[in-house]
């Protein structure tokens, strides 16, 4: 895999989360859609005391992940909000937006690279909705929300399952970019896409407009010779 297109996926992927970022805090903030948003930010607040405790020495490690573990629940559960609407701006950007403007998002735009399919067909809306589900966890936010609806401790057991579960993907994710010959990833395999410049991709479509060309050519010479038989 060209190091090049590594470094560029890289810097899309990097512009494309505060792009994410940055809506998904504009749209929670606002106090129609996200009710419960004063809770989560007395939690939060307590969080980042805790995180500071631990900073400052006034706590040991071991005593900061109880500490964690104990508030993480409350986080996600007045926190519900943030996970939904996680969900759905990735889906817009990641599936509707690469789909509308043929597998670049602004990050890619501005890298000069794109998704098309692996096999040169024009590519679904779907292709865009499996890839960003496996690529940007989505499925971890997924059985969170699943997870909250439970007693703590099953909060716990089900959010410990998902975290490896999701661990995993990622790590096969970047193992396959980094060291396969393709460059794909576990998300590109499943999705029946991969990425490159937008360069090839421009090279790509002038020799399916030429291989179009001479392809009507010939079928209109043999639709005249056709023609010229059955005259005959």
């Amino acid at each position: 895999m060209n190091n090049n297109i590594i470094l560029k996926r890289i810097g899309a992927y990097l512009i494309d989360f505060i792009v994410i970022t940055l809506i998904s805090m504009i749209l929670t903030k606002m106090s129609f859609i996200n009710p419960k948003y004063d809770e989560y930010v007395e939690v939060t607040t307590k969080y980042n005391e805790i995180l500071s405790d631990y900073y400052e020495k006034e706590i040991d490690i071991d005593e900061l992940n109880e500490e964690v573990n104990e508030i993480s629940y409350e986080m996600n559960k007045s926190g519900y909000v943030y996970l939904i609407g996680d969900i759905a701006v990735i889906i817009l950007y990641f599936g509707v937006f690469n789909y509308v403007y043929k597998g670049q998002t602004l990050g890619k735009k501005l890298m000069n690279i794109q998704i098309i399919s692996n096999k040169n067909k024009p590519l679904k809306m779907f292709n865009y909705f499996i890839r960003c589900i496996i690529l940007n966890g989505i499925i971890m936010d997924i059985i969170t929300l699943i997870a909250i609806c439970f007693s703590k401790n099953t909060y716990y057991d089900i959010y410990r399952i998902g975290s490896n579960i999701n661990m995993m993907f990622q790590i096969i994710i970047f193992l396959s970019i980094m060291f396969s010959v393709s460059g794909r990833g576990l998300h590109d395999i499943i999705a029946g896409t991969k990425v490159i410049s937008t360069k090839d991709y421009e090279e790509i479509t002038e020799d399916k407009t030429e291989e179009n060309l001479e392809e009507k050519k010939e079928n209109n010479k043999n639709r005249k010779k056709k023609e010229v038989k059955k005259d005959e």
